[in-house]
C-alpha cells in the first residue's frame, strides 16, 4: 500500500466514523476513558482495511528517556517546515492528562461567560494536545471531545469554520502549536529539538494564540437558538430565552405606538434591538435585556 492508498482508505473510513459521532456521541465523563473511546471508534476499522499498525482507543508508548517526540509540519500557505514537540507519555504526562481532565467538568463550565469559557475551552484543548496521547489521530479526537464537551456545557464550538480555506486551516495550526511549543519547552531534552522549537516560535510570532482565535468560533447555544430557530422552537430548548423575547415584544409595541405608519422605521428599531439581545446573548447574558442603549436612541431619534 503506498502513502496515497492508505490516506484515502484512512480518509474513507474516518470520515464515516467522524460522522456518527455527531449523531450519536460517546456517552462518557469527560475522562481518559472517554478520550479513548473517541479514538476507538474513529479508527476501529482501519485495522481491517489493511492498517494493522493502528491501535484505536489506545495510548502510544512512552518515549525512551533522554529522547523527544517532535513532529514537523507543513503548511498550505506559509512556505518552510514548522515544528512542534509534544510529551514523553510518561507517568508524568499521564498523571498531567488526569489532572487537566479534572476541569472538563460541563456542569461547572455551563456557569462561565462567553470569554471566560473560551479561555478554559482552549486551556483544556492545549493541554491535551500537548500530551497527545495517541499515535495518530489526536486533532480529530480533540475536536470531537472538545465540541462534545462544549455542547453539554451549553456551548456551540464551531471548528468547522477553520477548514473553509487553506489560510484558516493555517492560522489554527499555528495557534494551537504555538501554545504546545510553550508547554512542552520547560521539557525539552535536545538542543537539536530546542532550536527547531525556537526557530518555529520566531516564524509565527504575531500570530493570534488559540484562546484569541477561538473568540468567533465559541457560542452559547442559546445565542444560536435565538439566531437561527423560531421563537417556539428557541424558548422550548432554551426557556431562559423568554425574557429575551419579552424584550423584543416590548420593543416592538413601543417603536409601533411612537412611530405609526413608518413599517420601515419600526422595522429599523426592532433590528437594533435584536442586535443588542444577540450580542449580549453571544457574551453568555440571560437578563436585562430591556437596558438597550441602541433602543433608547432609537426613541430619542424618534
Amino acid at each position: 500500500m503506498t502513502p496515497k492508498q492508505r490516506e484515502k482508505i484512512e480518509a474513507d473510513y474516518t470520515f464515516n466514523r467522524i460522522v456518527e459521532l455527531d449523531l450519536d456521541p460517546v456517552r462518557g465523563n469527560f475522562d481518559a476513558a472517554h478520550l479513548k473511546e473517541i479514538n476507538r471508534r474513529i479508527f476501529q476499522d482501519l485495522p481491517g482495511a489493511g492498517c494493522d499498525d493502528v491501535r484505536p482507543g489506545e495510548f502510544r508508548p512512552p518515549v525512551p528517556k533522554g529522547n523527544d517526540w517532535m513532529k514537523q509540519r507543513g503548511l498550505a500557505s506559509v512556505d518552510g517546515a514548522f515544528f512542534v514537540a509534544y510529551s514523553r507519555m510518561d507517568k508524568v504526562a499521564l498523571a498531567r492528562l488526569d489532572k487537566v481532565l479534572e476541569d472538563a467538568k460541563p456542569i461547572e463550565l455551563r456557569k462561565l461567560k462567553t470569554a471566560e469559557f473560551t479561555g478554559r475551552i482552549a486551556k483544556i484543548y492545549v493541554e491535551l494536545d500537548y500530551i497527545h496521547p495517541f499515535d495518530d489521530g489526536n486533532s480529530r479526537t480533540l475536536r470531537i471531545f472538545t465540541r462534545q464537551l462544549a455542547k453539554e456545557s451549553g456551548y456551540e464550538l464551531d471548528w468547522e469554520r477553520f477548514n473553509r480555506s487553506d489560510t484558516g486551516r493555517d492560522l489554527l495550526c499555528i495557534a494551537r502549536d504555538h501554545c504546545v511549543n510553550e508547554l512542552a519547552k520547560p521539557h525539552i531534552q535536545h538542543e537539536n529539538t530546542m532550536r527547531n522549537i525556537l526557530h518555529t516560535r520566531d516564524r509565527v510570532e504575531g500570530n493570534l494564540a488559540l484562546p484569541d482565535l477561538l473568540r468567533d468560533a465559541v457560542r452559547p447555544s442559546r445565542a444560536v437558538a435565538f439566531e437561527q430557530m423560531t421563537e417556539r422552537e428557541a424558548v422550548k430548548e432554551h426557556p431562559e430565552l423568554q425574557e429575551a423575547y419579552k424584550t423584543l415584544h416590548s420593543a416592538a409595541a413601543c417603536f409601533e405606538s411612537k412611530m405609526p405608519g413608518k413599517p420601515e422605521a419600526q422595522d429599523a428599531g426592532i433590528d437594533s434591538v435584536m442586535n443588542h439581545i444577540q450580542n449580549r446573548l453571544n457574551a453568555g447574558e440571560t437578563t436585562d435585556f430591556s437596558r438597550c442603549c441602541a433602543w433608547e436612541k432609537q426613541e430619542r431619534q424618534t
